[in-house]
């Protein structure tokens, strides 16, 4: 008797996830099989995620083998083999994913997450990363509604590479709920802002939301674009002269509950919208500011730091 056995390992939970949350429902019911193949957009969708967990950096024709060792069966459905996940399958599926939209089928599936898990929406973290592309790529066609892959602002420091950008929103416990693909030179300062707006429209959150972003969303016209009904946490930059002013003014801190911090809180116009601002001291950083004043304070004026040492 010929036996064989394959691992399960945590990608039953990924599937057992997939199934609970009734994932395949919601793509089935709008990117439908139009064909007698042999699996369904979700099936191939799902896939997708459990190859992402482990096989993310290789070629699509090599999705077959990525599940030789599993048992595809258990974790997919009832005569589905490795052999049928190939890159043609990936491909169609691929290719109505985008004809429907990328973000609107995530929304939807989010939406659906929702009503069966009770998912936090009051804290939402908005922000963006990029990735680099090798090879060439021609410019989009103007009639297609598809991102440009670009020359941008690479955080990977590969200036010589084209990219595309990803916008997401994960709420406070680390869980997306939105998320969106954008052309590579997208710029923060416009795209958090719509992507605020975005979520706003696309999900069922809560009454009060705090939306938190990094500083590039802070300036007066995306201040004023958010309204006074939005609101939002983020580090004004220190290029406005009134942060500048502030951190040049000498105030009385108080100490936070953890006494390495100390705040000052304030409230400012900026942008024609009343807001409180808090200035934060860390003790540590404070500590190399003092070190590094009086490092340039003996290499620049040597007979001021004798004075000072003999004082």
């Amino acid at each position: 008797m010929d036996i064989t056995t394959t691992t399960l390992s945590h990608l039953g939970l990924v599937s057992g996830t997939f199934d609970e949350l009734d994932i395949a429902d919601v793509i089935d019911a709008n990117i439908p099989k139009s064909r007698k193949y042999n699996l369904s957009h979700s099936t191939v969708i799902k896939a997708m995620c459990l190859n992402g967990l482990g096989f993310n950096e290789s070629r699509l024709y090599l999705y077959s083998d990525y599940f030789e060792n599993l048992p595809t069966e258990r974790l997919l459905g009832e005569g589905i083999l490795p052999e049928h996940i190939n890159d043609d399958v990936l491909g169609r599926t691929l290719d109505k994913i985008y004809e429907h939209g990328c973000t609107e089928l995530f929304n939807k599936i989010v939406l659906k997450a929702m009503k069966n898990v009770p998912l936090d929406n009051h804290i939402l973290h908005n922000d963006t990363t990029n990735f680099s592309l090798y090879g060439n790529y021609e410019n989009r066609d103007p009639e297609l509604n598809t991102i440009e892959i670009t020359y941008g602002h690479p955080k990977d420091y590969r200036w010589d590479l084209k990219r595309f950008v990803l916008g997401m929103v994960c709420n406070q416990e680390g869980i997306p709920l939105f998320v969106e693909t954008l052309s590579g030179n997208a710029p923060d300062k416009t795209t958090l802002v719509k992507t605020v707006k975005k979520i706003q429209n696309s999900l069922e959150l809560d009454e009060k939301v705090y939306h938190i972003a990094d500083s590039a969303i802070y300036s007066d016209k995306n201040i004023t674009e958010l309204g006074k009904k939005t609101l939002w946490i983020t580090r004004p930059p220190a290029t406005i002269n009134e942060v500048k002013d502030l951190q040049n003014t000498d105030v009385e801190l108080e100490f936070c509950t953890d006494k390495r911090y100390s705040y000052y809180e304030t409230t400012s116009s900026y942008g024609g919208m009343e807001q409180k601002w808090v200035l934060i001291q860390s003790k540590a950083t404070k500590k190399r500011q003092v070190k590094t004043f009086n490092t340039n304070i003996k290499t620049y004026f040597p007979h001021i730091s004798n004075v000072l040492s003999s004082i």
